[in-house]
This record gives structure tokens, C-alpha cells and sequence, in this order.
């Protein structure tokens, strides 16, 4: 992916986070201005984002996990616990192994081991990974009914762990959706049990199933639940024994087995760490989430991206061609072009508004060859092509639809969700083949005539009323394991079919973002509260902050163009456009300022992050975070002083840095002219001084 201004180092993948508040911060005398570019005291280093990630990724580790040694030597003792027919059972034992197969990863091992148990006619099939540069692990269960006659019932099918805890601290953030990405950190000493569900089917409205669990000072476990459906989480505390005992897994599950049916747990991942640091265990998260959990399309890193974006309701193809030779005329070199809803025909074959999805029938009206000449351009300027879609709800007339989609049968849908709002509309059961097959080809159809490189799927829709309302007796939660491992065996095919391909979750928002999904796609858009407050950069920069932490990949966007909006929109993904590329007074001077921008501090979105400011409500506050790659002994750090703060001066310490080494910082507005030890960066600090509210300083950051 072609990239713009000077390229920095992607750098070493570590990260993660954590509240962390700034203390004892004094004034570092700033040094004499030289008049030097603050670009030209980065290094010239190549772009990371279409090679090998750094050199700690690609070398063999040999060391064990052993959190993961102790789990695979006592089968036994695994912590899977269910009911089978009124029986209850807990880990393996009297389970007898009758395979063994153990792949090699990239970065770690795969294992596969089937089990069967004599009073228990399913089988068991464990499914684990070990990442030992990670300290990482993750495993799944499915369990297969090979018999002739339905089995009794499976139930309380979920994870039972314990930790031992002298100090248990549970930690994380919330979802979004109301949540707004808040963190939290509660003593579990003190409140004993904390419980956390999804009872929508949209797994992160609400809570964030992610977890940092601290066990002692400096120790603990990350835990992630990867269920693209409904779930329930709880950690409770046992002052007696200093145990905390968590138990995790799909939300209510009871259900006979079919004949050749398979049911399955959600995924599980921790990631361990001993005597760290709050800040190195971000990184060491980030480092887990990047290297093991990321894709990487077509065998390649994720790439960083700037961009524009627009709806496909009510453009056309020769709208859009016009609008890209017009970035093309004023010198601004996109990289990817994001097109939304709203390309699609109704049931019989009409013109209509973006959430009348079904039919996922191009409309020719406005786009007479299937949007190809777009898709060609994209290719001929080695742009990054995304499409919208929503293939799992027809928001439709059921008969119209059915009348002019032959080889659809009425069975596929599901009870219609959201009644009485204006998303109200039927649920395709991807849990049937048949319908999933029906859903790909309509999907392939549409990505081979565009030629798109970015699958992008949205779903507006509360799934578990129709879920529940399909299930019948004896088949509590049913529905929903199937449809689960349907969307999930979609999302496989499109990747297996288009391996080069990136794809997008998600759900009204950040709404399907479990960790199942996150090793499929990217969290793209990751709030819809943006769509109707784009100026609130209040709770834009509180998000931001927090999410990275959590998230390394997702998109920000410029609605507006000033210079403090456009800077608070850095991410893996920009989207930066102007208002009209036809208007006389387009700023394209800013955009063009923007986008070199970018080229210089797009390389670090991959490196260490540090939160520099405490994360708070309150309108009076800063919003500072940092990336810093000890590679390349540089990195950014991003200041904003909000509308709402009481002074326009901020005393900052920088983290990470090598504290024996000398750095230069300097801003892109000659506000910050500082040269000093990494250690008086990270002690004393250094004071940003902005000229007005809100306001966005970059600090460029480089050793000598």
C-alpha cells in the first residue's frame, strides 16, 4: 500500500491497557529553536505496513507457557464443566483420547485432541493455541453428536477457571452503545462477585468481553470470550481459600444434539504476565492482539490507510469517478475509497433507501456496471476498495422478496427482530448451509464484478428474540449455536475464496466485536454515536484513548476540516475528505497538510502505547496518548486540550523512553523545541503550551 510524507518504523508489536495517572511531572526547559523541520529529526526507515512486523515476530520461540503446560498435563482438570442428561461432569476426566494432531502456526502451535467419555454418546473435540513469545494461549470446544438418534440434553456447557489471588483487581472497558468505551477497575476483594452478560446477541453493546484480570502487584491474566452471540461472564472471590473462580461461556445453553449436529463453547484467550508493569501489560496485550490475533490479507500486515468515504444511496458511477479525478486533480494521494450502504435494489427490483437490505442485488440504475470502472480505478491507484454490506436481514416485503429471489425458501428467515422501529425486518438463519450458500454466492457475485479488496458487514439488528422464538423444546440456545458457526463459517469462505481480502465487523457500530470475530476482521467503525454527533471530540478523544489501548486497528473520521479535528482523527484508518471536491472554497490546502501529516506519524500505530493522561469525564481534562518504537528510538505522541479545559497548558511525561539515551521532541506547529535524557522526558516531562482551545499538538519524538 503506497504511503505518503516520510515513513516511519512500524516497530515492536507490545501493548495494552490500563487507567494510569500522571504524577510529579516538572517543566524541561525547551532547548533553542534551530528552525529545523520537526519531520527531519525522524529516521528514514521504512514503512512497516507491507513488511515482516520486526524481528522479536519472526524468530522462533521455544519457551513454554506455562499457565497452558499445566492445563495440557491434567486433562483431567480442564476447566470445561456441562451437564449431560441430568449428569453433571467437570474437565475431562474419564474421558478417553482417541486422537492426537499437533500443527505448527506461524508463531505458535495448534492442537487438536477428540475425547469420548463411555456414559456419553457425543464426541469432544478440544481445539487449543500456545503463542509462547506472547505468553499467550486460546482453546475452543465443539462437541458432535456421530450417532443415529438425537442425544438427551447438553447443558451448562461453559469455562470454570480459578486463580489464585492474594489482590484480585478485575479491570477492562465497557462496550459501546451507552458504554462509550468508559474503563472501570474494581476490587474484587471488596465486592466479591461481578457479572457481566450480552443478552442482545451483539456481543460488545454494553459490556466489553475483555478482560484484565490481576491477580497479585504486577501479575494477573488478560481474558478474552470470542461468542458473536449472547454470553455471560462472572468473577467471584473466595476471601477464605484467596481463590477468584470465573466462569464463562454462552448464555443459557440446554439442548439435545441432532443427528450430526455439533455444537460448540465460545473461544477462549489469556494472555499471562508476572512483576509487569500497568503500561507493559498494554503492550504486552497489543502485542498478543496484533501478531496472533490480527489477519493478515494475502499473507501481508494489515496496512495503515488514509482515505475518503461516502454513502452509495444516492451516488452513481459517474458521481464517483468525478469525485476521484477530482482528489486526483488537487494532488491529494488517496489510498482507499469506503463506500457505504445503499447499493442495492428492493424485493422487486426498485430504487430504495440503505436499510431495505435483502436482496443484495446490485442496483444498474446508478451503477450500470456493477460498480467495475470504480473497482478499476481503485486498482490502477493502488487503492484499498471497501463495500458495505448487511447480508443477514431482509428489510423487505416478505412476499414481494420471495416471489423475486427464486431458490430462496421462506424457512431461511428467522422471526422478524427491532418490531416497531425502523430497522424491523426478518433475520437470515445462517445456522442453515443451504441459506449460507444462497447469502456467499449473492456476496462473491457482487465482490468479483466491483472488484472490492475491503468486505465490510453491518448488523443492525438485536438477534436473540429470533433466535430464541426458533429453538422448540428441548433446544434452549440452539438456534443461536448454529447461526453462530454459520456467520463464522461465512466469514471463512469469503477468506478462503478471496485470501487478499480485508474484512470489517460491524454491528450498529461496535457492536460485534468479540475476539472470535477480531481474528476474522477489523473493527472499522466502532461506534455509531459519531454518525449523529461528529463534532462531539469531547467523547471522541476519551474514546480514542481508551480503545487503543484495547483495540490497535480501527477508523477515525473528519467531518469537518480544522486542523485540531483533522490531527484528533490519526488512526490505522483515516478518513479524511473534504465537504465537496466541487466547492470553490474546498480546503484542499488543509487536506493536503492533513495527509502529509499522516505519512509521519502513520508508522507507529503498531508500536508501544502509553496512555499519558488519566482517563476522566470530566470536560476539564487533556486527552495525551503515545506511541514510541525502541527500534527506532522514535514515535508521537498526540496532546489535545479540549474545549472544555481550564488552561491551555499542560505539564506531559513521555513513557518508554530509553532513559540513558538523548531525545529531541518537537511539535508540527514550533510550539515544543526539546532536547533532553529519556529520563527527564519520563520524570520531569516537558510542557505543551497550546494557542487555543480545542487544540491538537503532535510531539515528533527522536533520539539524537
Amino acid at each position: 500500500m503506497r504511503g505518503s510524507g516520510k515513513m516511519i518504523l512500524r516497530a515492536l508489536c507490545l501493548l495494552l491497557p490500563s487507567v494510569l495517572l500522571l504524577a510529579g511531572c516538572t517543566p524541561a526547559g525547551p532547548s533553542a529553536d534551530t528552525g529545523t523541520d520537526p519531520a527531519d529529526t525522524l529516521p528514514e526507515v521504512t514503512d512497516m505496513t507491507t513488511e515482516a512486523m520486526t524481528e522479536i515476530e519472526t524468530e522462533t520461540e521455544s519457551a513454554s507457557v506455562p499457565a497452558y503446560d499445566a492445563l495440557m498435563a491434567s486433562l483431567d482438570a480442564f476447566p470445561l464443566s456441562f451437564s449431560y442428561d441430568g449428569t453433571d461432569y467437570k474437565g475431562f476426566a474419564g474421558f478417553t483420547e482417541t486422537s492426537r494432531t499437533v500443527t505448527p502456526l506461524e508463531r505458535g502451535v495448534m492442537t487438536e485432541l477428540t475425547l469420548t467419555h463411555p456414559d456419553i454418546p457425543l464426541t469432544f473435540r478440544l481445539e487449543t493455541e500456545v503463542f509462547p513469545a506472547e505468553s499467550a494461549y486460546e482453546y475452543v470446544v465443539y462437541v458432535t453428536n456421530e450417532g443415529s438418534s438425537d442425544s438427551a440434553v447438553l447443558s451448562g456447557l461453559q469455562f470454570d477457571m480459578s486463580f489464585p489471588s492474594d489482590k484480585p483487581v478485575l479491570s477492562g472497558i465497557g462496550g459501546d452503545a451507552g458504554s462509550t468505551y468508559t474503563p472501570y477497575t474494581t476490587d474484587l476483594s471488596r465486592s466479591r462477585t461481578v457479572r457481566q452478560e450480552s443478552t442482545s446477541g451483539r456481543p460488545t453493546h454494553g459490556n466489553f468481553p475483555y478482560f484484565n484480570l490481576s491477580t497479585s502487584e504486577g501479575c494477573g491474566t488478560f481474558i478474552a470470550l470470542g461468542w458473536p452471540g449472547t454470553w455471560e461472564a462472572s468473577f467471584s472471590y473466595d476471601r477464605t481459600d484467596k481463590v477468584t473462580s470465573v466462569q464463562m461461556g454462552q448464555r443459557g445453553f440446554a439442548s439435545r444434539l441432532a443427528p450430526g449436529e455439533t455444537a460448540r463453547t465460545p473461544r477462549m484467550a489469556f494472555v499471562t504476565y508476572e512483576d509487569t508493569s500497568a503500561d507493559d501489560q498494554t503492550n504486552l496485550w497489543r502485542h498478543y492482539y496484533i501478531n496472533d490475533v490480527m489477519r493478515k490479507p494475502g499473507g501481508e500486515p494489515t496496512p495503515t490507510t488514509i482515505g475518503i468515504s461516502m454513502m452509495s444511496q444516492g451516488m452513481t458511477t459517474n458521481k464517483m469517478n468525478l469525485i476521484l479525478s477530482a482528489y486526483e486533480k488537487h494532488g491529494i494521494p488517496l489510498e482507499s475509497l469506503w463506500m457505504d450502504a445503499g447499493w442495492y435494489t428492493g424485493a422487486a427490483g426498485e430504487a430504495v433507501s440503505w436499510p431495505s437490505t435483502g436482496t443484495l442485488d446490485m442496483d444498474r440504475s446508478r451503477f450500470p456496471d456493477g460498480m467495475s470502472s470504480i473497482g478499476q480505478w481503485c486498482r490502477e491507484h493502488d487503492m484499498l476498495y471497501l463495500l458495505w454490506f448487511e447480508p443477514e436481514n431482509v428489510r423487505l416485503d416478505k412476499q414481494t422478496f420471495l416471489r423475486n429471489q427464486p431458490g430462496f425458501k421462506s424457512e431461511w428467515l428467522l422471526d422478524k427482530t427491532l418490531v416497531g422501529t425502523w430497522l424491523e425486518g426478518y433475520l437470515m438463519n445462517l445456522g442453515d448451509p443451504e441459506c449460507r450458500e444462497w447469502v456467499f454466492n449473492k456476496i462473491c457475485k457482487v465482490i468479483d464484478e466491483s472488484g472490492i479488496t475491503v468486505y465490510r458487514t453491518d448488523f443492525n439488528n438485536d438477534p436473540a428474540s429470533a433466535w430464541a422464538s426458533a429453538d422448540g423444546k428441548d433446544r434452549k440456545g440452539m438456534t443461536e449455536n448454529l447461526y453462530v458457526q454459520g456467520y463464522l463459517a461465512l466469514w471463512d469462505a469469503i477468506i478462503e475464496k478471496y485470501p487478499y481480502m480485508m474484512l470489517d465487523a460491524c454491528a450498529s457500530g461496535g457492536g460485534r466485536n468479540d475476539l472470535e470475530s477480531m481474528k476474522r476482521a477489523v473493527p472499522l467503525h466502532y461506534s455509531d454515536w459519531f454518525d449523529g454527533n461528529a463534532e462531539d471530540y469531547d467523547t471522541k478523544s476519551r474514546m480514542t484513548q481508551a480503545l487503543f489501548a484495547w483495540f490497535p486497528y480501527f477508523k477515525n473520521q473528519v467531518y469537518d476540516l480544522t486542523l485540531d479535528k483533522i490531527r484528533i482523527n490519526y488512526a490505522p484508518w483515516s478518513i479524511m475528505p473534504v465537504s465537496s471536491p466541487i466547492a470553490k472554497d474546498a480546503k484542499w490546502d488543509l487536506l493536503r497538510q492533513g495527509y502529509d501529516e499522516y505519512g509521519l506519524v502513520r508508522g507507529y500505530f503498531f508500536a508501544d502505547y502509553y496512555q499519558l493522561t488519566p482517563y476522566s469525564l470530566s470536560a476539564d481534562r487533556w486527552n495525551a496518548w503515545e506511541f514510541y518504537d525502541p527500534a527506532s528510538a522514535s514515535g508521537y505522541a498526540s496532546v489535545y486540550c479540549g474545549q472544555g479545559s481550564s488552561t491551555t497548558t499542560l505539564q506531559l511525561c513521555l513513557k518508554g523512553l530509553d532513559p540513558e539515551r538523548t531525545y529531541t521532541v518537537k511539535d508540527l506547529d514550533g510550539l515544543v523545541d526539546v532536547t533532553a535524557k529519556g529520563s527527564e522526558l519520563m520524570s520531569g516531562g516537558l510542557s505543551v503550551t497550546v494557542p487555543e482551545k480545542p487544540y491538537c499538538a503532535i510531539l515528533l519524538i527522536s533520539a539524537k
